[in-house]
């Protein structure tokens, strides 16, 4: 009887720490996922004039920080002479459907 109540309780364990593996993985997994956001960002160029420009980018990344850096560098090697007035990063949704009426 003692024997029946202790593999019992180690098949209990085992399964719940089966179970709390899976979970702790699948929660890692999530967390590292890329999304699509939209940057969009105001320049302007460092003369005595106003001259402004906005420039727009879909990115995959796993943070909006991500996703406004990655566009933040290509505007310091395609827009030399402005500067970033401010930004917007928006999150974009997945499916090609729900995108196409959004934008």
């Amino acid at each position: 009887m003692f024997y029946r109540i202790l593999i019992a309780i180690l098949l209990a364990s085992l399964c719940m720490a089966a179970n709390a593996e899976s979970s702790y993985q699948n929660a890692v997994v999530k967390a590292q996922t890329n999304q699509q956001y939209a940057v969009s960002a105001i320049l302007k160029k460092n003369t005595q004039d106003t001259t402004v420009r906005i420039v727009q980018s879909i990115e995959k990344a796993t943070s909006k920080e991500e996703a406004s850096g990655m566009l933040f560098n290509r505007i310091k090697q395609e827009f030399e002479g402005y500067s970033i007035v401010d930004s917007i990063v928006s999150i974009v949704p997945e499916k090609q459907n729900e995108c196409d009426s959004w934008i």
